[in-house]
């Protein structure tokens, strides 16, 4: 885990959100880049200026937020960029290789109906890379057991469980699977890769109409410290996330979420 991004919105959870970046990242001694998540031209402006107001504020408050922590020794450094948020997040993984995405839940939304907001919902619908999602007011505690719920066993690309190996090598996690068959699942589906059986510790099946409900039949029960999910294209997230939010009636967790991708 080398490199690791913290989007930045205009919520009053981005310091926690930067310190928990920051405590997980310590570890491992990984740089962090820090890029504002909101959109000066989606600012309906009438003055020529407004704009570049908007856009000179936010850096501002992001390096006044960014210096006013304690870095623990940690590189931290502050990205720009003119226009789309996602454009931007995918020019810095093309230069730097990103790892990883920590985000809270809800930047740039005060919709209490809403367990995902669009930034962090876009993240994980429209880039390849994993994506660290935490509950507002989150302190980052090393994770000592992950359930990782999924309907399908099939991984490609080598990079993609490369977050679950951090996960192990770096904090111990015992790493609980979860394999939900849902209504009309074939047996290939259900064939498990070696390298997912190797990290995991304990092995449960369930039968239900939706990899949440699979999560929320056994979440009592494994009481984990960390969810993990895979999102796959015409997926469980892909076909959650159509709007780019999730709503706490579809989709709800107290834990900090990884979603993870297929990554060559």
């Amino acid at each position: 885990m080398k490199n690791i991004l913290v989007p930045l919105g205009i919520s009053d959870n981005s310091e926690q959100t930067l310190v928990y970046a920051i405590g997980l990242a310590s570890k491992t001694q990984a740089a962090i880049y820090v890029m504002d998540s909101f959109n000066p031209s989606f600012v309906n402006a009438h003055l020529l200026n407004v704009k570049e107001v908007v856009k000179r504020n936010n850096f501002n408050r992001i390096k006044a937020l960014v210096k006013s922590i304690d870095h623990h020794g940690l590189s931290i450094q502050m990205v720009s960029y003119e226009g789309e948020f996602l454009v931007g997040v995918n020019a810095l993984d093309e230069k730097v290789g990103l790892d990883l995405i920590v985000c809270g839940s809800m930047p740039n939304s005060n919709n209490d109906a809403i367990f995902l907001g669009p930034t962090p919902g876009r993240l994980v619908k429209k880039t390849d890379i994993p994506v660290w999602i935490i509950p507002e007011g989150a302190i980052f505690q090393a994770p000592k057991k992950a359930l990782f719920a999924f309907k399908k066993g099939k991984v490609k690309g080598e990079r993609s469980l490369l977050p679950l190996k951090f996960l192990q090598d770096q904090f111990n996690t015992q790493l609980e699977l979860l394999l939900v068959k849902t209504p009309a699942h074939n047996r290939k589906e259900l064939q498990i890769d070696h390298e997912i059986v190797e990290l995991s510790d304990q092995m449960t099946s369930s039968e239900n109409a939706t990899i949440y409900q699979g999560v929320l039949e056994h979440f009592r029960q494994v009481h984990p410290d960390i969810l993990i999910v895979f999102a796959r294209k015409r997926g469980f997230f892909e076909k959650l996330i159509a709007s780019d939010v999730v709503f706490k009636k579809d989709f709800f967790a107290k834990t900090p979420l990884l979603v993870i991708k297929n990554r060559q």
